[in-house]
């Protein structure tokens, strides 16, 4: 495992702010403050009732007026936090330029949160779960492996849980077995803003062929395919595309972002590119 380059990414990050939702974002938090909101119990936003929600914070006057059940946010539910979270399983370590590209990235944001007076909170969803809060996150970094025999989505279901936050960034490659609408909507759920970034290193888009060449799962170590001839490697390509549709129309169901980035470019060439979506000049 490479060391982390932390000037890289500090230029990367330089003279650009996160782009944050300013205004109600999917019905559930309303406008995203980059002061503490302290303790305060101002009313601030409306949004639908979810499980676990307290009960005493329904609005009964909405209930009988709508016939839907929902909840009155105070502004000390819309917390200044940037929570990324980081998808520790063995495919995101497939080539180690997908790995230093998923660790940087994870960095990147952190750093800009900072940059922005915000508080990053980094999620680690592997083998060995963490979360780090501040400047912990780049130590945490620094020495992550990737290395998890299990899907991202089954190493969330034993990582810390994910909390309200103003803007959350999952970094993964989004190359595995689950529902696309179901999970995007758990990344979305507490979230004023969500960017799902998909790495993707030359083989992932484009798996070689040739004699001797297999398709094998990085987590399970199985043998998808004996051999990659055109007609295996045709059909990759078409599930490939459609599962990539799958998780953009996701996306677009809960308004998040989908920035798919090449392992392959550097990371300043790709906050000039894709990444820019994100990003803003600082004032």
């Amino acid at each position: 495992m490479s060391a982390l380059d932390f000037a890289q990414v500090e230029r990367a990050a330089a003279g650009l702010l996160l782009k944050l939702p300013r205004v109600p974002h999917r019905g559930k938090l309303g406008e995203v403050r980059a002061s503490s909101v302290g303790s305060s119990m101002e009313l601030h936003d409306f949004r639908e009732y979810q499980p676990g929600d307290d009960v005493r914070h329904l609005d009964w006057n909405a209930v009988a007026r709508t016939g839907n059940y929902v909840v009155r946010v105070r502004q000390d539910e819309v917390s200044p936090r940037v929570e990324v979270v980081l998808d520790a399983s063995a495919s995101m370590a497939v080539s180690e330029p997908k790995a230093a590209r998923a660790r940087e990235l994870a960095l990147w944001v952190c750093t800009l949160a900072w940059h922005g007076g915000l508080e990053p909170v980094l999620i680690v969803a592997g083998p060995r779960p963490q979360k780090a809060t501040g400047h912990e996150a780049r130590a945490v970094l620094e020495r992550v492996a990737l290395d998890g025999r299990e899907s991202f989505e089954v190493a969330l279901s034993r990582s810390p849980p994910l909390l309200p936050c103003g803007l959350r960034v999952v970094v993964s490659d989004f190359l595995f077995e689950a529902t696309p609408h179901t999970l995007a909507e758990r990344f979305a759920r507490g979230a004023a803003g969500l960017a799902l970034v998909q790495v993707l290193d030359a083989d992932d888009l484009s798996p070689p062929g040739g004699a001797g060449a297999r398709l094998i799962d990085s987590e399970s170590a199985e043998v998808l395919e004996r051999i990659l001839t055109s007609d295996v490697l045709e059909a990759y390509q078409q599930r490939f595309t459609a599962h990539v549709g799958l998780w953009r129309a996701a996306a677009q169901r809960v308004r998040a972002e989908l920035v798919q980035v090449s392992a392959e470019e550097a990371l300043s060439d790709l906050v000039r590119g894709p990444l820019g979506v994100l990003v803003e000049v600082g004032r």
